[in-house]
């Protein structure tokens, strides 16, 4: 392995913009070294901590995938890396049944060629376990996984997108392992185009609902993609939402009576806007809402009925700010909150807490010690209030292994 990686671990108590009076910013917490850090993924542990999923160039050789585990004030546990000289990244981690954790993303330091899917599995103190890679048929050939979920089987259904195989440049990859990480099945879907899947999730009738983008089956640009399949991969029926310009499917999350996605769009306006939409469990649209914003990349479902979303706004005057908006059942738009400060921010995965609280995980370079660095934010159900600025600032140094 490489040698440590210095993290530094910054708390700040803060002021923040919001809409309206039900939110306001409890804690802020950067981990990071010199170099570029980011986190995409976030979920709530067992024990009312967080896991992260990211990557971190702060080792100084390439890239490497990085899990990050804190307790629920958001106080450093530990944190893992793996990779090699090259470019490696974790996009999704779930906390698995036995409480250990699910991770996919993409290598390229153990690839003969572009990246490949690469999914890992630890155990409750991030050891490894096992890691499986996927893909490279075709030595100029990307694959990569975007979102994994663990199955009422044991086993994981990722998704993401591969160049090995399949019709298109690009096809939406959708890959079924056993419980330790051997294939079961993998199915492509798409067309002569670059076709991805974003997000991916066990649906109530033991299949599955996928949602990405297709630039192959289209209104114009890139379109919002739905697909729903049986347990074996059989594709049951897709559907594209969108029009003239981009726009992307990002989150799914599944509903009583549907299931409900976020993206990116950029039809039928001057500039981009976030868009939410609620589908049948047929996939037919219900309704489609769309808030200032420049993109969304989480979705989560919250105990009320509504919705959570996390994202970023752009900015000629201050840069990109992350951005966490709270909708009702019907996705009118009840509070919002951008964070940030003089760098670039964005929000790239946001939860609702069993307390009934919020957390944010994204990345920053406003605050921290690096360029760019892992950033969390707890976000309290509460009435604002001003507070004074305190900084604790703590430095941690990983031991070499």
């Amino acid at each position: 392995m490489k040698s440590s990686l210095i993290l530094f671990v910054l708390i700040l108590s803060c002021c923040s913009s919001s809409s309206a009076a039900e939110a306001r910013e409890e804690w802020n917490a950067t981990f990071g070294g010199p170099y570029a850090d980011g986190a995409w993924c976030l979920q709530e542990t067992a024990d009312g901590g967080y896991i992260l999923a990211g990557n971190s160039a702060s080792r100084g050789e390439g890239s490497d995938l990085l899990l990050i585990r804190t307790d629920r004030a958001g106080k450093y546990i530990w944190s893992r890396n793996w990779g090699g000289s090259a470019e490696d990244v974790g996009y999704f981690v779930q906390e698995t049944k036995d409480g250990g954790f699910i991770v996919t993303g993409s290598t390229k330091s153990y690839s003969m060629g572009e990246e490949l899917l690469w999914l890992l599995k630890t155990d409750y103190s991030g050891n490894l376990s096992w890691d499986k890679t996927f893909g490279g048929f075709v030595s100029s050939s990307g694959d990569g996984g975007w979102s994994v979920d663990e199955t009422d089987d044991g086993c994981y259904i990722i998704t993401g997108y591969t160049q090995s195989q399949g019709s298109g440049r690009k096809d939406l990859w959708l890959l079924k392992t056993d419980g330790l990480g051997n294939e079961v099945w993998d199915k492509t879907f798409g067309g002569s185009e670059d076709d991805v899947g974003m997000s991916v999730l066990q649906s109530s009738d033991g299949g599955y609902i996928a949602a990405g983008r297709t630039a192959s089956f289209i209104r114009g640009g890139d379109d919002i993609w739905l697909l729903k399949t049986d347990s074996l991969g059989e594709e049951q029926w897709n559907r594209t939402f969108g029009g003239n310009q981009d726009d992307t499917g990002f989150q799914v999350v599944e509903l009583s009576d549907g299931y409900a996605m976020v993206g990116r769009t950029e039809s039928g306006s001057d500039r981009k806007k976030i868009a939410l939409i609620k589908v049948k469990p047929d996939g037919r649209k219900l309704w489609e809402r769309s808030y200032s914003g420049s993109s969304a990349s989480s979705l989560q479902s919250t105990a009320d009925g509504g919705y959570i979303i996390a994202g970023r706004i752009d900015s000629i005057e201050t840069g990109r700010d992350a951005l966490i908006i709270k909708t009702d059942s019907e996705g009118r738009e009840e509070w919002s909150m951008t964070l940030g400060g003089r760098g670039d921010d964005i929000g790239t995965f946001a939860i609702q807490n069993r307390d009934g609280s919020y957390t944010m995980t994204g990345i920053t370079d406003s605050y921290g010690a690096g360029r760019e660095d892992v950033w969390l934010v707890k976000i309290a159900a509460a009435e604002p209030q001003i507070m004074e600025n305190e900084t604790e600032l703590r430095h941690i140094e990983f031991a070499k292994s």
